[in-house]
């Protein structure tokens, strides 16, 4: 009898262990392509606990794309970040693969929306440098509004923005960001209903029209005077036989017939 009392209490213990973990996962609903998506989570496991979460394609099947362990924080939460930028658009879905967790919500759907159709880029996407670079375009239903700009520089941190720049009544916006050095510049470009697209601008050093690059070294003597046509190329001994002529010809007539009569003198 003591026995079938003492099972029957370490089975009340064990569910009721059981039931008081609980993990319960936030995601957005819908989400642009290239934004970050984050996965928030609260959970009664102890501190630095590691939990898988993972993301899934959704199609007939479930695909898995990425997985990451996070662990459990001071403040029994916990969080986890996936990049979306080369992901195609459609249904996803995130998961912690965990079992017998009671009313916990253990996995979301995503719908992961394009909207790189939205923004027509008018400025070229490769421009010389001038010191500042073009940003110019229409997007699409933002007529009066505005579109909020990012600019990332070629060392990965923000030199502009986030900024609004207004749109005409045709959703037209340009405006010009100042920088200091040529490389790729990365545009982000986000209206009021989220990210529209983001897009790669490549400032050049600015090239001539033969193709080549405007930043020449100073030549010298011999190649000015060679490129105007007035000197070809000598060997030494000409060249000093030749300054001995010059100076013979500057000491003027006079100073030649007086050498001429000590001479024979």
């Amino acid at each position: 009898m003591k026995k079938i009392v003492l099972l029957v209490l370490g089975l009340l213990f064990l569910s009721g262990y059981a039931a008081a973990y609980e993990v319960n996962i936030n995601t957005p609903d819908t989400l642009t392509l290239g934004e970050p998506l984050v996965v928030t989570g609260t959970t009664t496991f102890g501190i630095g606990t590691p939990i898988d979460v993972v993301l899934y394609y959704q199609l007939t099947t479930a695909t898995e794309i990425k997985r990451k362990t996070v662990y459990v924080q001071s403040d029994k939460t916990f969080e986890a970040v996936f990049d979306t930028t080369d992901l195609n658009a459609g249904t996803y879905k995130v998961e912690v693969p965990v079992n017998g967790m009671g009313a916990s919500v253990t996995m979301r759907q995503i719908q992961l929306v394009d909207r790189s159709g939205d923004l027509d880029l008018a400025s070229p996407v490769t421009q010389n440098f001038s010191g500042s670079v073009y940003v110019a375009g229409t997007i699409k239903g933002m007529i009066n509004s505005g579109v909020q700009i990012v600019v990332i520089g070629p060392d990965n941190l923000v030199i502009y923005g986030p900024q609004y720049v207004n749109t005409n009544n045709g959703g037209d916006f340009s405006t010009d960001v100042p920088i200091t050095e040529p490389g790729e510049y990365e545009v982000s470009f986000t209206d009021s209903r989220g990210l529209v697209s983001t897009r790669v601008i490549s400032v050049i050093s600015q090239l001539s029209q033969t193709g080549t690059s405007d930043e020449t070294s100073a030549p010298d003597s011999l190649e000015v005077s060679a490129q105007a046509g007035n000197v070809s190329q000598m060997t030494p001994v000409e060249t000093q036989k030749s300054s001995e002529v010059a100076a013979f010809s500057a000491m003027g007539a006079g100073a030649a017939t007086f050498l001429f009569c000590a001479c024979r003198k």
